[in-house]
């Protein structure tokens, strides 16, 4: 049988190409896949970080050294008695202010004006026995003249006259320190003060030996300070103190309150060894009593003052393990890392000797979510030493 006749529906049939329509099935996929898959929008920029910047600006920086001081009164005496008495009038009220030569206390004077009055007669006594030698003496050298008398008598009148001057002079000692004692039982305030409490009772018998005297009374003004500061600073010190003194600011222990402003009176003579501090005073003149005795203080001394330095608020310094740096805001917007050399900080502002100009912007507050090169919105502040209310 030959091929021709076979039937033509027996022959077999030529196979198509299949790849044509996988690559167009693949393709259909991939679109759809493409165009089902989800969609992620695009990041969009870092919101720029809100800060508070300022231009530094130049104050003069008051240079001063702080210590704690103690007030201490100028003169604080306690008015004790000068003889033996009972307290008979006490004078003053417990707190008073006195003036000088105001009297205080009295004491009963009855003995020593009876001891007086008894010195006085004794003088007045011997006064007549010298005025009695004075004419024998007259009437012997008139008799020796004409041979009445011997010289002998005369010496012996001279000598009388002169035994009983000696002793009209030792009365006249004794009334005098008859008088001195009475004086002594009056008992006077010896400055402008003021009085703290009685230390004895009327009717109390004192004694000059007594450990208390009768009231205390303390100089209030003026009043000093005395404190104490290092020896690094001594040097500085004599320098400018020689020129005129220094002038001295006190406040309260805890600093919330000013109480005085004085000069610089004295300088020790000596450096504690044991401390290195060298002990000074100052003077106050205390009129409205803001001083009180036995206070502790603040006490600021100003060494110098330096002019027209570049500040920056202390806040704005950035100590970094480079050094002291700030955030400096530039043209575009961004901030940089700049570091810089401070050296007085006073009041909440800090001198910059180098790395920032008057023209710089510089972050004041903020610089905690800072880094370099990262974009900022600024607000521009004045240099001041507290912080906005409003600062971000």
């Amino acid at each position: 049988m030959k091929i021709d006749d076979i039937p033509r529906e027996y022959a077999p049939r030529r196979k198509r190409g299949r790849f044509p329509m996988i690559a167009a099935l693949a393709l259909a996929a991939a679109l759809a896949a493409w165009c089902l898959w989800p969609k992620h929008a695009a990041t969009p920029a870092a919101a720029p970080v809100p800060v508070n910047a300022g231009h530094p600006l130049r104050q003069d920086f008051p240079i001063s050294v702080t210590a704690t001081g103690s007030v201490q009164a100028l003169n604080a005496v306690d008015v004790k008695v000068r003889v033996d008495g009972q307290l008979q009038r006490v004078a003053f009220t417990e707190g008073q202010d006195v003036k000088a030569g105001q009297v205080l206390a009295q004491l009963d004077q009855g003995p020593l004006k009876a001891q007086l009055q008894q010195a006085e007669a004794a003088q007045r006594k011997d006064q007549a026995s010298l005025d009695n030698a004075r004419l024998d003496l007259a009437r012997y050298s008139k008799l020796v003249g004409i041979g009445a008398a011997t010289s002998q008598s005369v010496d012996t009148a001279k000598a009388q006259v002169a035994s009983f001057a000696a002793m009209v002079a030792a009365d006249a000692a004794s009334v005098q320190n008859y008088r001195l004692q009475l004086g002594f039982t009056t008992l006077h305030a010896p400055f402008d003060g003021r009085v703290g409490m009685r230390e004895a009772d009327v009717g109390a018998i004192v004694h000059p030996s007594d450990a208390a005297g009768i009231v205390t009374v303390t100089q209030i003004e003026p009043i000093t300070v005395v404190f104490s500061v290092p020896q690094d600073v001594l040097s500085e010190l004599l320098a400018n103190q020689a020129k005129a003194p220094l002038p001295v600011h006190v406040s309260t222990r805890s600093g919330s309150a000013a109480l005085a402003d004085g000069q610089l009176t004295f300088i020790d003579s000596t450096v504690d060894p044991a401390t290195g501090q060298i002990k000074l005073k100052a003077s106050f003149a205390n009129q409205d009593r803001s001083l009180w005795p036995g206070e502790l203080v603040n006490a600021r001394l100003l060494l110098r003052t330096d002019s027209g330095r570049i500040a920056v608020p202390s806040r704005a310094i950035v100590n970094t393990q480079n050094g002291p740096q700030v955030f400096v805001v530039s043209a575009g917007g961004r901030v940089q890392l700049r570091p810089v050399e401070t050296t007085a900080s006073v009041d909440g502002m800090t001198e910059v000797t180098s790395g920032v100009q008057p023209e710089d912007l510089v972050v004041f507050d903020g610089q905690s979510r800072l880094n370099p090169g990262v974009r900022v919105a600024a607000t521009i502040v004045q240099p001041t030493p507290q912080a906005p209310e409003s600062s971000s």
